[in-house]
């Protein structure tokens, strides 16, 4: 079955015939090249970006995209090529950015982590703990490593933590949420590492990772996220704290290997009550460049290579494999941090604006 456009007859009504293809080619699988370049070109992209069409429109941000689509044109697999045009198009230049930063740290609800906490510390005792493969954490002869534990917290648990939750992720995006899911409790183990990347970009959009506990005689394991100013952040939480970040938008991992017994957080993801995933999806398509799958003329011999595995990104020739961690800003939680309060890129402390629901927390 094929599908033909009608003549342009203004850009609105183009769109919306557009999103009807679009449901189309999802269901029937029909999206070729050809009509991917043809929609690509009907909506008038242009590669490289303008300045003005990244999200947001700073210095820092472009830069950082700026080097990551040039490493990208280098990768010789096609395969994970489109991989990385999809993660990489995806968050400099559609995903809208809800905050400033992208990212800010805060304090969960005490009762909450203690209540999880407790589950944590009888998980571990039992031997009822089920091992998870996650793609970002590779185990290989290369990455030799203990696959995470899950712990399940129950329904029960699972359903106050994504409602009490939500409330912050609100109060700090500026935007009502429809909850996803939890993932937890999940326990890391010695040698762990997760290379960077970007979530599920149909519900993973506003995040949150609520830290429960880890070996205190452990060493720090920081997550690492590049900030919407081109910055790379090393986040080090400790019991209770919790950062809240733009999952989709902003690269994420913890690309340096933890040393330690077990290192637990527990994961909660939400979208916007508008958020359109199709349509996200297939504008993703759309916006990759014609020539994607050439190999450039002149590569830009000077760049680090970049690898992709699926949808997460390492650069094997740096420290950790990630290069931005040779400049990082280093982040732990301020003593003056109380709940209801978060901490974000310009090291200023600020109040979650909760109105009505922040006393139901």
């Amino acid at each position: 079955m094929m599908v033909t456009a009608p003549p342009f007859v203004g850009h609105r009504l183009h769109l919306a015939f557009t999103s009807l293809l679009l449901i189309l080619h999802l269901i029937l699988g029909q999206l070729s090249e050809d009509q991917r370049v043809d929609e690509y070109h009907a909506r008038n992209h242009q590669w490289p970006p303008l300045p003005s069409n990244y999200i947001p429109d700073n210095s820092g941000w472009r830069s950082l995209f700026d080097r990551r689509f040039q490493q990208i044109a280098q990768i010789p697999d096609l395969d994970a090529k489109y991989n990385a045009y999809m993660s990489s198009v995806h968050s400099a230049l559609l995903a809208p950015n809800f905050t400033e930063y992208g990212w800010a740290l805060t304090r969960g609800p005490d009762g909450l982590v203690q209540d999880l906490l407790h589950v944590l510390l009888d998980g571990l005792e039992s031997s009822e703990e089920a091992e998870v493969e996650i793609q970002q954490h590779p185990v290989s002869e290369e990455y030799p490593q203990e696959l995470p534990l899950m712990i399940s917290i129950g329904k029960k648990l699972n359903t106050r933590a994504m409602e009490e939750l939500k409330l912050i992720l609100e109060a700090w995006s500026g935007v009502k949420l429809i909850a996803n899911n939890a993932y937890g409790l999940r326990v890391y183990r010695n040698q762990s590492k997760l290379f960077m990347h970007i979530d599920e970009t149909s519900s993973h959009v506003i995040s949150a990772i609520l830290h429960v506990g880890h070996d205190p005689n452990g060493a720090p394991w920081p997550l690492v996220i590049e900030d919407l100013y081109g910055n790379t952040n090393e986040v080090y939480l400790e019991t209770g704290d919790m950062l809240l970040y733009e999952s989709s938008k902003c690269f994420h991992g913890r690309p340096k290997r933890y040393n330690g017994n077990w290192y637990s957080s527990l994961f909660i993801h939400y979208y916007p009550h508008d958020w359109d995933e199709d349509r996200i999806e297939m504008d993703t398509h759309y916006r990759i460049p014609p020539n994607w799958n050439e190999m450039p003329t002149n590569p830009e011999s000077h760049l680090e290579t970049l690898a992709v595995m699926e949808t997460s990104f390492k650069e094997p020739g740096c420290e950790h494999e990630w290069c931005g961690m040779k400049n990082t800003i280093k982040w732990e939680r301020s003593e003056r941090l109380e709940f209801g309060q978060f901490l974000s890129g310009d090291g200023e402390i600020r109040r979650l604006q909760f109105d009505e629901v922040g006393d139901e927390l």
